[in-house]
């Protein structure tokens, strides 16, 4: 179950159109010069793409400051988790949960065995307050067996940061510690970092930096999301060109057209347009957070997040009644009842406009089951 199938939505509630909260994508559109660049490459269609998208390729390398024998490129971050654990095949995975049902599909295609690692509505939160709860004198030496116990006998761990559906993020110290125990007990990284351009200059840290002096690590990123294409899906993995040429003998090497490699291109080029965006969605979700402290809704709560997306908690009734409500006033929510390990009642949105997020408040006060009023 995925957010933004407005097909579906449109027979459920009989309406033309939307305001979708339920897929987690940059309100504000591409880089303006993507259109410009889908225009030049209409004349591309009537040849085969690039099966390696070396310019692509090349300017992924010269923007995120990687080696291009380290890098590939997918349609979409999906696909790129599932190739991974088909080239891979692990017997055992780890997966934090809840979290993108994607990784369990892909690791059950493969037959791998599945260690769920519950971290519940507040994602890695969870983790940082185990180690102020910790009644440990070494509390680096606690954390270090409770991650030896969780990974027992896996050879892939699915990381996801930041953390869907939560918003959360894994903190630089707590990754450290769970690279380096990975690493000596061979247990591969999958780190997915889709979510990664949305977050606060003093949260943003890509794991790709960790790569070189780490061959177990695989970091997936996606340019679907932020800048805005998801119709033409578009994603990257890095890793050592050990594993990166193992990769590829299981892609499909048409998978990323001609169109998708013309707006990646233009799309990194434009270096104006991620703190942009970033400012623009700041303000939207300080509006939000505001206005809904604002509307004093007794059975609802509103989780933090740093992202562009947010869980709203329903207190005491399931989640379809609202979800209903909303969609009958023209608004799209992801229900999160296929979230495994996540207990209670949620509903996840995304962030953005202001007067989009201001629909939203009023749809929430218009909910008869809201006890604000």
């Amino acid at each position: 179950m995925h957010g933004g199938n407005l097909r579906r939505a449109k027979e459920l509630y009989g309406l033309e159109s939307f305001i979708d909260l339920s897929a987690n994508i940059n309100p504000f559109g591409p880089p303006d010069g993507v259109w410009a660049s889908l225009q030049k490459g209409m004349a591309d269609i009537v040849n085969y793409p690039d099966p390696e998208s070396l310019a692509l390729r090349r300017t992924l390398s010269s923007h995120l400051e990687q080696p291009n024998e380290t890098i590939m490129v997918g349609n979409g971050a999906g696909e790129l988790i599932f190739t991974i654990v088909q080239a891979l095949k692990p017997k055992k995975v780890a997966i934090p949960i809840p979290t993108f049902s994607e990784y369990e599909r892909a690791a059950r295609s493969v037959g791998a065995e599945i260690n769920y690692i519950p971290l519940g509505p507040r994602g890695w939160a969870t983790f940082n307050r185990m180690d102020e709860e910790s009644n440990s004198s070494d509390e680096e030496s606690y954390n270090d067996q409770t991650w030896i116990e969780l990974l027992n006998g896996c050879d892939l761990l699915f990381l996801c940061s930041p953390h869907n559906p939560t918003g959360s993020v894994l903190e630089k110290d707590k990754f450290e510690r769970i690279l380096r125990l990975t690493k000596a007990i061979g247990c591969r990284i999958l780190f997915d970092e889709s979510f990664l351009d949305f977050l606060p200059d003093e949260y943003r840290q890509s794991t790709r930096g960790y790569l070189g002096d780490n061959q177990h690590l695989i970091v997936l990123y996606s340019l679907t999301k932020f800048y805005s294409i998801p119709g033409l899906r578009l994603g990257t993995v890095f890793a050592h060109q050990t594993l990166i040429s193992n990769f590829e003998q299981y892609r499909d090497p048409w998978s990323v057209n001609v169109l998708a490699q013309h707006a990646g291109i233009t799309a990194l080029e434009d270096l104006r347009y991620p703190d942009e965006v970033r400012e623009k969605l700041r303000e939207s979700r300080a509006y939000f957070y505001r206005e809904f402290d604002l509307g004093k809704f007794s059975n609802l709560k509103l989780w933090p997040t740093f992202v562009n997306f947010a869980l709203i908690e329903i207190l005491n009734q399931a989640p379809e009644e609202l979800i209903e409500h909303l969609g009958r006033s023209g608004i799209l929510v992801r229900n999160c009842a296929s979230f495994a390990g996540l207990p209670g009642n949620f509903i996840r949105v995304a962030i953005k406009d202001i007067f989009v997020m201001q629909r939203l408040i009023e749809g929430l006060k218009g909910w008869s089951g809201s006890t604000n009023r």
